[in-house]
């Protein structure tokens, strides 16, 4: 029976032992044939070695990984897009001139899935509307694959509709939301049709994305020009797994938060 696990957004750099054992445990919870996603947004923020912590993701197991706007916020981030050798998303409703590729197509031990990223407006980088791609991708399709969108942002308005926008499709269509940090509750939209509505993220835990309260506040509320002090211990990692059955059509799904 085929698996799709989302893993929560990665905040910060994580150790390659926390990061093995998160992907063992998935993997595990889900069975054979399982599909690793991930959304890395809080290292094209932060990560001082961006283009080998990519690559320690995709070595402790992950199968694809999907950005938000922050894939090109920093030179290093536009430099890893352009010259990535695995599959990474960045929003597809960006300018064509960014780099990296908004859409793939994943094949799996149980068949081909199209993955895409979309950032909803919310954030500071301008974008098109997520719909407009949306309706010109299926009007071109030509297959039955499902296909994985991961909508990046907090308009959580606009995510809840989106899915219902397309949920007559035939094919199944599984939305995963990213950007409010706290994994949320999901529902099935239609048959063929699942919206979890944020996959939450990993993070150390007591942490103010992956640096301690205190450093945070100094630098964001009392503005001292300090070097942020990481934090490190326990990870809080959440992650959504959704069963298929035979027909590629949703089975079962669970939500779920562990520590490390």
């Amino acid at each position: 029976m085929p698996a799709i696990a989302f893993i929560g957004v990665i905040q910060h750099e994580v150790e390659q032992a926390q990061l093995r054992r998160l992907i063992a445990l998935v993997k595990e919870a889900a069975g054979p044939g399982c599909v690793v996603l991930v959304n890395a947004n809080g290292l094209f923020a932060t990560a001082s070695r961006l283009a080998e912590q990519i690559e320690l993701l995709f070595d402790s197991g992950i199968d694809a990984v999907f950005l938000g706007e922050q894939a090109i916020a920093r030179n290093a981030g536009r430099s890893v897009l352009a010259r990535a050798e695995f599959p990474m998303l960045r929003p597809v409703n960006m300018s064509e001139t960014v780099p990296g590729r908004g859409t793939v197509l994943l094949n799996t031990p149980d068949g081909p899935f199209w993955l895409m990223s979309v950032a909803d407006g919310t954030g500071k980088i301008p974008v098109s509307l997520p719909h407009t791609h949306l309706e010109n991708f299926f009007g071109n399709k030509k297959d039955d694959f499902p296909v994985i969108i991961n909508i990046n942002g907090t308009n959580l308005e606009y995510r809840e509709a989106l899915p219902w926008k397309f949920s007559n499709r035939p094919e199944q269509l599984l939305f995963f939301g990213s950007g409010t940090g706290l994994a949320g509750c999901y529902s099935v939209v239609s048959k063929s049709c699942f919206l979890q509505r944020d996959i939450g993220s990993v993070v150390v835990d007591g942490s103010v994305s992956g640096v301690t309260p205190e450093s945070w506040w100094q630098r964001n509320i009392d503005r001292v020009p300090a070097n942020p002090v990481m934090a490190w211990g326990v990870l809080r990692c959440d992650y959504t797994i959704v069963w298929l059955n035979e027909d590629k059509k949703l089975h079962k799904q669970v939500q779920n938060t562990v520590k490390l």
